[in-house]
């Protein structure tokens, strides 16, 4: 090993862990990890098992098999389970939780109980202080912003110094532009203290921003695991791929060990090995567009434009295909619809997948 090699611990890991409602799985054979200080996301659709697997580390759902171990200490196995209580595993709720007849202050001190009571005040001011909350601590609930219950609630579960946080869909109540603000503070104050947190979310883009690792599930499993660059730039599914952004597609034929597109020829991909029908999907910033006719490039005609202040997303018709593709281009080059363009297309940045591309299921560790 390199001497300048870092290896972080794993603060927890979760082995094969599943829970059953009746005969359905929330949760199916889940293993991952989590090191010191990282922020986990948890992504995906409604009703996905990302909110129970939540649930099953906080130990508010008791899970069917599997086992979830917190540092050194096994948390739940088929042999042992720690109760919720004694799991010093902090969690802010989607709705955050906060007692309305409790003051901002008592709030953050009702979760420091195991703590002695002269001790306690001064520890929640403290956390208080480092959410910016500290000129309302004499407020109560119904008195303070959605931002503001959000960082209270975020005070009180750090008080106790968790060693690990939970937080589900902490963000989704807050209006776009205050959302953008109270998350990027809250992952500072994250960082700042070093909190491993797993982060429940449905939004691409948050998790994107946010994440150290991504675990992204759909009906109970894992489809992939990795960084917001591994998912986004290497999706392994077209599950995974769609789910970070709308895709265009198009049909390949299979000539010479070559797939061969509109736009070109490339190698087949060496993970597509059967001799099924595979097609191309790229995401709508790939697709370029230029006035000029370029080597490779393809006329089109541009059908829609939708104005998004910075950029425009176009609709654009193949001349010589049967064929409508999606791009976003700059507002500033300032093309109108009917104009007449010229596509092209890097084939090595775009996925490939057999045409009748299921889920697949990775259960790869982070």
């Amino acid at each position: 090993m390199n001497a300048h090699t870092v290896t972080l611990a794993n603060v927890l890991t979760i082995q094969k862990l599943s829970k059953k409602f009746g005969e359905r799985f929330a949760v199916n054979q889940a293993s991952w990890s989590a090191q010191s200080g990282q922020i986990i996301c948890l992504l995906g659709h409604s009703g996905c098992g990302k909110t129970t697997m939540l649930r099953l580390i906080a130990g508010l759902e008791t899970p069917t098999e599997g086992s979830i171990q917190l540092e050194r200490k096994v948390l739940w196995d088929p042999y042992q389970q720690v109760q919720a209580e004694e799991r010093n595993i902090g969690f802010v709720f989607q709705d955050y939780a906060l007692f309305p007849h409790l003051s901002v202050l008592e709030n953050v001190m009702f979760g420091l109980k195991k703590i002695p009571k002269h001790e306690r005040q001064s520890i929640a001011e403290n956390a208080l202080k480092h959410v910016s909350m500290s000129h309302h601590i004499h407020s109560y609930p119904h008195t303070l912003s959605g931002g503001e219950q959000q960082r209270v609630a975020l005070a009180r579960a750090l008080a106790p110094k968790p060693h690990v946080l939970l937080m589900d869909e902490p963000f989704s109540n807050l209006d776009h532009r205050l959302r953008d603000q109270i998350r990027q503070s809250t992952i500072e104050i994250l960082k700042q203290t070093s909190t491993t947190t797993i982060i429940v979310t449905h939004d691409p883009e948050e998790a994107l921003q946010i994440a150290d690792q991504i675990i992204l599930m759909h009906q109970g499993k894992i489809i992939q695991s990795g960084t917001p660059k591994q998912l986004y730039f290497q999706p392994k599914t077209l599950f995974a791929a769609r789910y970070f952004s709308d895709l265009n597609e198009i049909k390949t034929q299979i000539q010479d060990q070559q797939l061969h597109t509109f736009f070109g020829n490339i190698d087949i991909p060496k993970h597509l090995t059967s001799n099924n029908e595979i097609r191309c999907y790229f995401r709508p910033h790939q697709l370029r567009v230029n006035r000029i006719k370029t080597e490779n490039s393809l006329a089109a005609k541009i059908i829609s434009s939708n104005f998004l202040g910075y950029s425009q997303l176009l609709k654009l018709k193949i001349e010589a295909e049967d064929k409508v593709l999606s791009a976003y281009v700059e507002y500033s080059q300032h093309y109108d619809q009917t104009d007449t363009v010229y596509l092209s297309l890097d084939l090595s940045q775009c996925f490939f997948y057999e045409s009748n591309d299921s889920i697949e299921i990775h259960q790869s560790s982070t």
